[in-house]
């Protein structure tokens, strides 16, 4: 008889308070010891819950597609975004992904690269040469200001959607660690804020939908051939109005427009942000980087059309999103006991596929912790196994704004560069990064900005 399949192996930890310490004070820290002690697959012992964590492109496979029905979207995403397409399962996330699926067709969104660079160059205009930004706080401004531009389909000058943004940073609050260790009843500073966050966030987007009239904003959102372009709040509107498989509730379209604001913006920021802290931590290949854009812009604004010409810009995008992964860790909740190599996974268990743990794996990835963007020269980018890179998830459920972000990353890199570069003027040249829903850091990104 074949033995019983057992429960993963968990690293060593306190009596009681199991690996609740160790967690809090460095996650990723206890992620590398984990698995260097147990192996790809272990479970995180908390005095209130285990988690199953694993850190191997197969197993990321099997969760995100071949037993994709074994795995679910946990309570904390359905907490944090309510009923929009991240955090939904089955035939709702279904119908609600055709629904939005129209606004990222390739077509649309190269459309949108004018509007990215426009959005860009306002920004810019508030720069000073030699003043210090906190560059992560910057690229979020702007990342928000390009939702809007695009998507939303409305102007932001910059600095108008402060509040609006401070609002949504709020709901990485519910993901911090020290808050997520505890249950969920405990009233900690961190969902506090996360209530208050959400609570503010839904208001500005009740306050949205009411100010969106189609009639009166056709001709702020026409084409030039005077064709009226399709927003995320128009199509939400359809929907909403619409019946059978085309309507989405009230309920349904604040959760696509809770998980737009946030999604839309924070994630491309935060790759930005740390490439451009990467370019200053390497000269070298920051200078490649401005010799490559004057040569192949020659000081015209970057189109979508620019693109392929533009190979180490998109190599540096890529190689960010390999370090920095602004999704770290993917939480699902198993359905059903499932096996996973060899191990018995119980039902309504949390799962975290480790992403950001494969994608700094030697095993796959020489030298992982040095920022090489020449390493994705298509050779290799072609025989990476699968699911060892997946900055935007994986399987059927891969993130919807998967090309819209990368040109926007791609496209404000671009703009930027031509005119500046950055120098570090952190006191510590290694960043500290924490996980919150995103990859953030500790302390800022404190840049000096050089016009060139």
């Amino acid at each position: 008889m074949s033995p019983e399949p057992q429960p993963p192996p968990t690293p060593s930890g306190l009596p009681v308070l199991g690996h609740t310490l160790d967690f809090a004070r460095d996650p990723f820290e206890f992620t590398y010891r984990a698995i260097d002690e147990c192996g790809d697959i272990y479970r995180l012992v908390l005095p209130t819950t285990e988690v199953c964590v694993m850190a191997h492109p197969d197993y990321f496979r099997q969760v995100l597609v071949t037993d994709v029905d074994a795995f679910g979207k946990t309570d904390d995403y359905r907490k944090a975004f309510g009923s929009g397409v991240l955090a939904t399962d089955g035939a709702q996330w279904r119908r609600q992904r055709k629904i939005l699926q129209p606004l990222f067709h390739q077509d649309r969104i190269t459309g949108y690269g004018d509007y990215m660079v426009a959005a860009t160059q306002r920004r810019l205009d508030t720069w000073t040469p030699g003043e210090v930004q906190d560059v992560e706080s910057e690229m979020q401004d702007l990342t928000l200001e390009i939702l809007f531009a695009t998507l939303f389909g409305r102007e932001l000058t910059p600095g108008e959607g402060a509040d609006l943004r401070t609002a949504s940073e709020g709901l990485n609050k519910w993901f911090a660690p020290t808050s997520w260790l505890l249950p969920n009843w405990v009233s900690t500073p961190s969902r506090r804020a996360f209530f208050d966050s959400k609570e503010r966030l839904r208001t500005e987007i009740r306050r949205l939908l009411t100010e969106h009239d189609p009639d009166k904003r056709a001709d702020e959102n026409s084409q030039p051939d005077g064709l009226q372009r399709e927003t995320l709040l128009s199509k939400l509107d359809e929907a909403r109005h619409s019946s059978g498989q085309n309507h989405l509730s009230t309920e349904e379209v604040e959760g696509q427009l809770l998980t737009m604001l946030f999604a839309g913006y924070e994630t491309t920021a935060a790759a930005l942000g740390f490439a451009w802290y990467s370019l200053a931590m390497n000269p070298d290949i920051q200078q490649a980087f401005h010799e490559e854009l004057d040569t192949v812009l020659g000081g015209d604004p970057p189109t979508h059309e620019d693109i392929d010409d533009l190979e180490l810009t998109c190599r540096i995008v890529t190689e960010t999103l390999r370090m920095y992964p602004p999704v770290h860790t993917i939480p699902r909740q198993t359905t059903r006991a499932v096996e996973v190599d060899g191990y018995q996974i119980p039902a309504d268990r949390e799962i975290h596929l480790a992403v950001l743990s494969v994608h700094r794996d030697e095993r796959f990835y020489e030298n992982p912790d040095s920022f090489r963007p020449n390493r994705w020269i298509s050779e290799f980018e072609n025989e990476l196994p699968d699911y060892t890179f997946m900055p935007f998830g994986g399987g059927r459920r891969t993130c919807i704004g998967r090309d819209f972000a990368r040109l926007e990353a791609t496209l404000v890199l671009a703009t930027i560069g031509q005119h500046w570069s950055f120098e570090w003027a952190g006191e510590e040249t290694t960043v500290s990064i924490e996980p919150e829903i995103t990859t953030k850091t500790k302390n800022g990104l404190p840049m000096r900005l050089k016009a060139r």
